[in-house]
């Protein structure tokens, strides 16, 4: 969103000021924001489906719920299959 050009001049006003006054900070602030890798996100998305699972079991076994159970159970056979999957599909390369 584009600011009216008085709103522009002040703020680059004050970016120079900052610059001025605190050049160390200024210049942090210009730093871009540091990405988090794919793998990382991918790797933490897999842990919480694994933690999801777990969490199924556990509430279909203190329910007394076997189809509860299974679901949990079958959520933690897909992160071992996700895994295996991706070692054998490295392994092809």
């Amino acid at each position: 969103m584009k600011l009216p050009d008085h709103e522009q001049r002040e703020l680059e006003e004050i970016e120079r000021r900052l610059a001025e006054d605190d050049p160390k900070f200024a210049a942090r602030l210009n730093r871009p924001a540091p990405r988090i890798p794919h793998r990382t996100l991918v790797l933490a998305g897999v842990l919480a489906f694994y933690v999801a699972g777990l969490v199924v079991v556990m509430t279909g076994v203190s329910l007394a719920l076997p189809v509860i159970t299974a679901l949990g159970a079958a959520m933690l056979l897909a992160v071992f299959a996700w895994f295996a999957v991706r070692a054998w599909r490295a392994d092809q390369k």
